[in-house]
């Protein structure tokens, strides 16, 4: 990953943020943000799924419909590249686990 897991999260906030007062909705937000980041040089699935996970949390801090993103992080799970994020974080991967948790525990 091109960013520490909280560089990053702090990045997908604003991001987040902007769109949010930009007027988009709950359905506009989740693909303006994961557009920002896609086309990025080093973009992995470390970085997909942390970015699925900051936006869930920026949605519920909200009131918004997470479901969507929720399911989208269920079948990222599921795919054998995303078994490895722990790994990749090294570290940061408490963070990680903990956030996922959170989100998975709280459906």
């Amino acid at each position: 990953m091109i960013f520490q897991y909280d560089e990053l999260k702090e990045c997908v906030q604003e991001d987040f943020e902007r769109f949010y007062n930009m007027g988009y909705d709950e359905k506009q937000i989740f693909p303006a943000v994961l557009n920002e980041y896609a086309h990025g040089e080093n973009y992995s699935p470390a970085e997909n799924m942390c970015i699925h996970i900051f936006l869930v949390l920026k949605y519920r801090e909200k009131g918004l419909i997470t479901e969507p993103i929720v399911s989208r992080i269920k079948q990222l799970l599921s795919e054998e590249s995303y078994s490895k994020i722990p790994f990749e974080l090294g570290a940061e991967s408490e963070k990680y686990i903990s956030d996922l948790g959170f989100i998975l525990d709280s459906e």
